[in-house]
């Protein structure tokens, strides 16, 4: 029977797409039923495989960092093309976005049929809901507008990007601005929070609770993640121990706000060269290069900045795990 791909918004398609979801991935594979559906749901394009008496036959989704998931073909159709079809549909749309990269955490079983889908494998393999997957990604090509005089010479601007544009016209009437100090550190970390509109990357070793824990930063956390429907603020660690033994109010407030906010700890060593920073949507930055010294830099309009500390968050993200030690709290 032929298969056709269609673009299915979660707000219309979503008991589709989850039955699907819990035939594969709960019934079939185990899964958490708790994990299914998630707080991207509502903000990822999702695709549909429907065949031509109108059965749906598998899904797939691609979130707005670029990581495709969620990619389920029912049981009797496996190996038949239609897990193909999805990828390349999904793969698509990331070009269509200008996404620079997609990638995906792939059950380790899988990995062939993602090679053969253009994917390639990095780090380590590791555990996801249980059960063992390995890390992979395609670098995109930019792609160019057509028009009746051949190809235009600007590569398409996603909204993101057309952000980011926007905030590089006015950084000569935002400098940078060097901070030094506990104050000075609180202000400008309270400042880069403000900003915020739509989501927060942050990575500290240890929450640091004369930062992070300060009233006033937490204040401005709180503010953030209530302000609307869709934000989210993203939290990197690497070590639980002190975060849980003192309590912290970022916590406390994760606890309570679970669907904005999300913990994972990073298993790697704290030492002279980790850093701390803040990334503010897509063109404010928040930097300590030694997260032990209070000393560093605030730029409210520095989009290429912004998205190389963007980048090294993804990557180190897509190696975390959420910690047992913080499970009590329900993070």
């Amino acid at each position: 029977m032929q298969t056709h791909i269609i673009s299915a918004p979660w707000n219309e398609y979503k008991s589709a797409l989850m039955e699907i979801r819990k035939e594969v991935f709960v019934v079939e594979q185990g899964v958490p039923p708790e994990l299914e559906p998630d707080v991207h749901d509502d903000y990822s394009n999702h695709f549909l495989a429907i065949n031509e008496i109108g059965q749906h036959i598998g899904c797939a989704r691609l979130m707005q960092s670029g990581q495709i998931g969620r990619m389920a073909v029912t049981k009797e159709l496996r190996g038949s093309g239609v897990g193909e079809k999805l990828l390349e549909a999904a793969v698509e749309k990331a070009k269509e976005l200008s996404l620079s990269r997609v990638f995906l955490h792939a059950q380790s079983y899988t990995e062939n049929f993602y090679r053969k889908g253009g994917f390639l494998p990095f780090g380590k393999p590791f555990e996801e809901a249980g059960i063992s997957h390995i890390a992979m990604e395609m670098k995109l090509p930019l792609t160019f507008p057509q028009s009746a005089d051949g190809p235009a010479k600007q590569p398409i601007v996603s909204q993101q990007n057309s952000k980011a544009a926007h905030a590089s016209t006015s950084s000569a009437t935002q400098p940078p601005i060097a901070f030094k100090g506990l104050v000075e550190s609180r202000r400008t970390l309270q400042d880069v929070v403000a900003c915020a509109k739509r989501r927060l990357l942050i990575l500290n070793p240890h929450l640091d609770h004369l930062l992070f824990d300060y009233n006033e930063v937490v204040a401005a956390l709180s503010k953030f993640a209530r302000s609307a429907a869709g934000v989210e603020v993203s939290i990197l660690i690497m070590d639980s121990k002190l975060i849980v033994e003192r309590g912290h109010q970022v916590l406390e407030l994760a606890r309570r706000l679970d669907e904005k906010i999300h913990i994972r700890k990073l298993n790697e060593s704290v030492n002279a060269k980790t850093s701390s920073f803040v990334c503010a949507d897509f063109d404010s930055y928040w930097l300590m290069p030694n997260y032990n010294a209070y000393e560093g830099v605030l730029d409210l309009a520095n989009p290429v900045t912004n998205k190389r500390l963007a980048e090294v968050f993804v990557t180190a993200w897509e190696k975390s795990f959420a910690d047992p030690e913080l499970r009590v709290l329900q993070i």
